[in-house]
């Protein structure tokens, strides 16, 4: 199953009545623009670079924890881009 099908999903006659908080932010997350992921990006580097120089453990996790949802997110702009939708990879007739 591709990542355009879980908006079908989530609203069609086969979708949850209540989601759960996780599948909610899973789907957010593999469904945010690439701007977003962008500014993930820039936001979790410069956590990492503020953190090593203090040496403040916490901010190091704090910056683990945030390039990890980063490069989740990452994931799901790729696969977007890989996979052929309306308008996508239109081949010339």
């Amino acid at each position: 199953m591709d990542l355009l099908a879980y908006k079908e999903l989530d609203t069609g006659p086969e979708a949850p009545e209540h989601p759960s908080l996780g599948y909610r932010a899973w789907h957010w997350l593999l469904s945010l623009s690439p701007t977003v992921v962008t500014f993930m990006v820039a936001l979790s580097l410069g956590l990492g670079m503020v953190g090593a120089q203090v040496s403040w453990e916490p901010m190091l996790g704090l910056m683990a924890a945030f390039w990890g949802l980063t490069v989740i997110a990452m994931a799901g702009v790729v696969a977007r881009w890989m996979t052929p939708g309306r308008g996508r990879h239109r081949m010339a007739s």
